[in-house]
């Protein structure tokens, strides 16, 4: 896992993708941040946090011990019926990778923000 500030290019490349979902409302970067940015939709908000990694293949075990923390501070925010809290990880070429954050555990999306194999 790589640390420090996120890299511009990735925050336009996830823009670019949650324009397409909502309105986006920016947070100021500073250390400590649980999220980078909230995508503001009719049904719901979609709290947003996006973590640069060395690879995207991780599965949901190694995900929950190689960033627990994060995994962590992101589940002691609220969520429900109104707000999703999603998890973005982003490759050094700029890929990215979409997790929904439960309570429990990870679900990955689409990019649209679909659970796969739900096709809902």
């Amino acid at each position: 896992m790589t640390r420090g500030r996120l890299p511009v290019k990735a925050q336009e490349v996830a823009d670019s993708i949650a324009m397409k979902r909502g309105r986006i409302q920016h947070y100021q970067y500073e250390p400590g941040a649980v999220f980078s940015f909230t995508i503001l939709q009719k049904i719901c908000n979609v709290q947003v946090r996006i973590k640069c990694v060395r690879r995207l293949s991780y599965t949901e075990q190694e995900l929950e011990r190689e960033i627990g923390a994060v995994l962590a501070d992101i589940r002691l925010t609220a969520s429900g019926p109104g707000i999703t809290r999603e998890l973005w990880l982003c490759s050094s070429r700029y890929a990215l990778r979409f997790f929904r954050v439960s309570d429990d555990g990870l679900v990955e999306l689409d990019r649209d923000g679909v659970a796969f194999g739900t096709g809902a």
